[in-house]
């Protein structure tokens, strides 16, 4: 090997150890595994009102009230629909009483029918000779006449039972529906006051379509919005966003973690990644580019006093992916 190589490869060998790790100072958030996100119900309108939200910052107790939605439309509806459900069951015992006495009338026909047909057999099987030729073909025309009307009475008294089911039905799939529309209703009334499912701080979110400003009491808000979050004093970790470029840059499998709080800047800790998101967010608070979500840890325990929303810096040292597996230079 000449000189010139051997000046060549020292030099690659410093380039290398210089080069081959990066450095990413990072900004993050305390934040809990335990958590719970309250969003803004669906209701029949594409947007409801915060009529009361628990302030920023206090401690709630699992269990206590921390969003209330305008509720006002919802709750007329089913006071209406509950109103309605007890004239429609009404409705139901007047209609019930009307088929009922319906079929009994169509079943006296039948059998008066039944009855005349039984005494026009009779009178029309009198043997000639006993009457007259004139009263025995009036007698024999009365039996015929009255075996069509008991033809007429079969078919009324069917009618009326059948009318009878299919009313009766009808009523009670009506009042069925009401029911379901109650229930549904209900079930949305009570999705419009929230209570906390753990015990932890309230932050609000930010307002998806105001830069700059949080979600706030008296704000109408979109189905589905994300209103506001209870974090548990417990489950720690860090969350901070990775920009699309820098995310291309780090090598997340052999990077090292330093976590530093800034409320405590003397004090720093050793952290790993737990998760990074596949999937880029958009961020148009910060800008037009699209941020990963990274969650991390602490790999010690941590001796100062910390609560969810406590900043944190963050320093990444990782690899340099296109320098992973270099070949020896020759």
């Amino acid at each position: 090997m000449t000189m010139q190589k051997v000046f060549l490869s020292c030099i690659l060998l410093v380039s290398l150890s210089v080069n081959a790790k990066q450095t990413h100072l990072l900004t993050g958030v305390i934040s809990s595994a335990e958590n719970q996100l309250v969003t803004a119900p669906k209701s029949d309108n594409w947007q409801v009102q915060i009529q009361w939200m628990a302030e920023e910052g206090s401690i709630v107790n699992k269990g206590d009230l921390v969003v209330v939605f305008d509720s006002g439309g919802i709750q007329a509806e089913v006071e209406q629909s509950q109103e309605q459900l007890e004239m429609e069951k009404l409705e139901l015992k007047q209609i019930e009483m009307r088929l009922q006495q319906a079929v009994i009338d169509a079943q006296g026909r039948l059998k008066l029918a039944e009855i005349m047909v039984e005494k026009t057999k009779i009178q029309a099987s009198i043997p000639d000779g006993e009457i007259s030729a004139y009263e025995k073909g009036k007698h024999v025309i009365a039996y015929e006449k009255s075996l069509v009307e008991k033809i007429k009475a079969e078919e009324s008294y069917k009618l009326s039972l059948e009318e009878q089911k299919v009313g009766i039905q009808k009523q009670k799939i009506q009042i069925i529906k009401l029911k379901e529309n109650i229930a549904y209703k209900s079930n949305q009334l009570t999705k419009m006051s929230v209570v906390s499912q753990v015990t932890g701080p309230v932050s609000h979110m930010m307002h998806p379509y105001m830069p700059g400003e949080k979600v706030a009491t008296g704000m109408n808000v979109r189905v589905s919005t994300k209103v506001l979050m209870v974090q548990a004093q417990s489950s720690y970790q860090v969350t901070t966003w990775v920009h699309e470029l820098d995310a291309s840059r780090i090598n997340f499998d052999s990077a090292e973690v330093m976590l530093t709080l800034d409320a405590y800047p003397n004090h720093e800790y050793s952290g790993k990644i737990i998760d990074v998101l596949s999937q880029a967010e958009q961020k148009t608070e910060w800008s037009d580019s699209a941020y990963y979500r990274m969650d991390l840890t602490f790999s010690e325990e941590v001796v100062n006093e910390i609560f969810p929303g406590m900043s944190v810096r963050i320093k990444l040292s990782s690899d340099i992916p296109e320098l992973a597996g270099v070949a020896e230079y020759d």
